[in-house]
């Protein structure tokens, strides 16, 4: 923290935070029950108000978590949004058991590489996908058991014969379009897909005898809570996660690091540093 304002209380000049991208107003009804994703008056930093490829951003006091002791700024960047997603995605918007098997769409995404080890952590068999050698490897590295290659259209199939026909308990999607149509193919009777983006397509069109035959659930989640931000990087600074950061630059190369982005050649995250 570099400045405060006036009516600021409990935090000081010089406090190692972290920042709640999706700022929420703090007095509507999920606000109130600490569902800040949910916020009736939310807005988003960097969309709806200026973002944090600055050297400084002003934001709520509302909005900041106080990073642990032993967490580097690199580490917090990292895991602060793309992380605490998963997070929200494996401990507030579904649950996992210990024995479960969980399917991670995309492993060496941000979220991707979050969940892997979220679910790993929480006792899971995790399988994986990736496009390329490298991004399975990196899955691979993560923790998950088993890495199936997306390139495949047939990727399906595999998941099926890994779980020996069963299916999966949850899917971590994040994707969207025939992507997620895709993954009811692997899921298990009883089994949950959560998913938190639309990138590949906003609408899809799904059977619907299958899902309420086999009991499935199809599940939404946006952003994070604090709650969430703050298990994030508890456990990060515990070692139970640990970011993957594919490379920093300087904030004069932020075009840069877009471009590199849309290659589809990033492991895990990209960081501006101002």
């Amino acid at each position: 923290i570099e400045q405060l304002g006036s009516a600021v209380t409990g935090w000081n000049i010089g406090d190692a935070v972290a920042v709640q991208s999706n700022l929420s107003c703090g007095v509507c009804e999920f606000c109130q029950r600490g569902e800040e994703s949910v916020c009736l008056r939310g807005e988003l930093l960097g969309v709806s108000r200026d973002g944090g490829f600055a050297e400084l951003v002003a934001v709520p006091a509302s909005a900041l978590v106080k990073m642990p002791t032993g967490l580097d700024f690199n580490a917090s960047a990292a895991l602060t949004l793309a992380g605490s997603t998963a997070m929200h995605m494996l401990t507030n918007r579904s649950q996992v058991r210990a024995g479960d098997w969980v399917l991670v769409m995309g492993g060496a995404s941000g979220v991707g590489s979050a969940a892997i080890q979220i679910a790993k952590q929480l006792g899971a068999h995790v399988i994986s996908t990736g496009s390329t050698e490298a991004k399975r490897r990196l899955a691979f590295q993560l923790g998950a058991e088993y890495v199936v290659d997306s390139s495949d259209a047939n990727w399906p199939t595999a998941i099926r014969k890994i779980t020996n026909r069963r299916g999966v308990d949850l899917v971590v999607e994040h994707v969207g379009g025939d992507v997620l149509v895709k993954c009811f193919d692997c899921l298990a009777r009883n089994g949950t897909i959560v998913t938190c983006g639309a990138t590949a397509g906003r609408e899809v069109t799904l059977n619907l005898w299958p899902i309420f035959v086999k009991q499935q659930r199809l599940i939404g989640s946006y952003g994070r809570n604090r709650a969430d931000i703050q298990a994030t990087l508890e456990w990060a600074a515990a070692g139970k996660i640990a970011p993957v950061i594919d490379f920093i630059y300087p904030l004069a190369e932020t075009q840069v690091a877009f471009d590199r982005l849309r290659s589809r050649n990033v492991l895990g995250k990209l960081l501006i540093n101002p």
